[in-house]
């Protein structure tokens, strides 16, 4: 509802091509998180991410599949068991089998044949049997369900790993939008200390021209000579490049912010707050650890991410046991003419053991755990740095604090000066020269003092960031 009623209150604003669009900072950020390229690819990857965490999650479950097959083979094939005379057997009191053979009563032992086998009292006759096999049509269908009882663990590490990856996006999109609050905030001060720098030009500029005046009328009545017009000439000219430049300077600062917030280039826009000389009550009494800050979380989860590959790695080279069941349907054999349809139901349970791959899982368990090392030696090393960054933008805070003093203590000096310059030259106890000098050293002062004004409160938008602030 926020976003739908800020683009509504710029659709009232932007068609009026003279119109100029006044905006807050806070403003600004929501547009440009709206606008942020960045933060659409971070939105995606987070979206991926989660995507990424309910597929792996689908592993702890039972596959269903439906099997289908159809064959069709056009020859007809025919094939013929060989008859003969097969022995006879007959039941024993047990009602066990035994040779229907010739038995010798002076011995007792089976008749031998001069073919050296026993000879049976009774032979049956087989006579030759013929096969025709027909694949005309052969079908079957049926479904199947498959489920993994232990593979080392891989499907609980891999799904373990996609929630640190859906962490990691969500930091990501964290860091995103500091770095597009930090580029934004910097926009917006360099635009608000800009207008400030030119009404300070334009200021200067009118009160040259104001001396001109003055120097130009007392040389038509003989007090002032014509190098003191010259003189003036040459300080009001460069007043008014001055004024071009910072105008210049206007224009770009607001194309700059433009861009950043999504708004045609062109489009006339102005900052509604001022350049204060102080900084946000209570900003450095703030915690100044770095565990706020989404890139140090990041090479956290990187590292622990790392952890969960050698896991992964190790679990290729362990013990798989799943188990497979399906039910199926099929038909359309013919044998000897006649066809036959039957539906049947089958299971499958498979062990694999690794036993001997020639070092190849220890070396990549020993990789994994280099790539986990490494990477939990480079969250140490840029810990550190953090904390070095931290303690610089915190300096740069006190250094722009003094730089406040020293030049609003310059500007207040420096107008002391003009008006005192002003007052002895108006009764000629100061020379234009002198004068001259003076409204320069104002308008260097009235610079300095426009620029530590917003060199202050982009130190904060630093700081901020640095602790991980700025995004909240």
């Amino acid at each position: 509802m926020k976003k739908i009623l800020l683009i509504f209150s710029l659709f009232l604003l932007v068609p009026v091509a003279d119109a100029q669009v006044i905006l807050t900072l806070q403003q600004c950020r929501e547009m440009a998180l709206e606008n942020s390229k960045q933060i659409a690819i971070a939105q995606k990857q987070l979206e991926k991410a989660e995507s990424e965490t309910k597929a792996y999650r689908a592993g702890y479950f039972p596959r269903l599949s439906a099997t289908g097959m159809g064959f069709y083979n056009q020859e007809k094939y025919s094939y013929n068991l060989k008859g003969g005379y097969l022995p006879t057997y007959v039941p024993d009191e047990n009602g066990i089998l035994q040779p229907n053979v010739v038995v010798d009563p002076s011995t007792g032992h089976p008749v031998i044949g001069k073919d050296g086998k026993p000879v049976f009292k009774e032979y049956a006759f087989l006579p030759d049997i013929g096969i025709k096999v027909g694949m005309r049509g052969v079908y079957s269908v049926g479904v199947q369900l498959q489920q993994a009882l232990y593979l080392g663990g891989k499907v609980r590490t891999a799904h373990e790993m996609s929630k640190v990856g859906e962490a990691m996006a969500n930091a990501n999109i964290r860091l995103s939008r500091s770095d597009v609050f930090a580029e934004t905030d910097k926009a917006y001060w360099q635009l608000l200390g800009v207008e400030e720098q030119v009404k300070a030009a334009e200021s200067y500029r009118q009160a040259v021209a104001e001396l001109l005046k003055n120097v130009e009328n007392a040389g038509k009545v003989g007090m002032a000579t014509g190098n003191d017009v010259l003189k003036v000439q040459v300080q009001y000219n460069e007043a008014d490049l001055m004024v071009q430049k910072a105008r210049n300077g206007l224009v770009l600062s607001q194309m700059n912010l433009c861009r950043l917030i999504g708004l045609n280039l062109q489009t006339n826009i102005s900052v509604r707050d001022s350049l204060s000389e102080t900084i946000m009550p209570g900003i450095l009494t703030q915690s100044a650890g770095i565990t706020q800050r989404p890139d140090y979380y990041l090479l956290q989860e990187e590292t622990l991410l790392k952890e969960k590959e050698v896991n992964l790695t190790r679990s290729d080279f362990l013990p798989q046991v799943g188990l497979t069941a399906g039910y199926g349907y099929g038909g359309g054999l013919e044998l000897n003419g006649e066809r036959e349809s039957k539906a049947s139901f089958n299971a499958l349970a498979f062990v694999e053991i690794p036993l001997f791959y020639w070092g190849e899982g220890r070396n990549k368990y020993k990789a994994a755990r280099m790539e986990h090392e490494m990477s939990r030696l480079n969250l140490e090393k840029s810990a550190q740095l953090m904390e070095l960054e931290v303690a610089a933008a915190r300096f740069n805070i006190q250094d722009a604090q003094v730089r406040i003093k020293m030049a609003k203590n310059a500007l207040l000096q420096a107008e002391e000066n003009l008006r005192i310059s002003n007052n002895q030259y108006k009764v000629g106890m100061e020379s234009l020269t002198n004068l001259l000098e003076a409204q320069a050293q104002w308008q260097e002062a009235q610079t300095q003092w426009v620029e530590a004004k917003a060199a202050l409160k982009m130190s904060e938008t630093q700081y901020l960031k640095s602790i991980g602030r700025l995004a909240e």
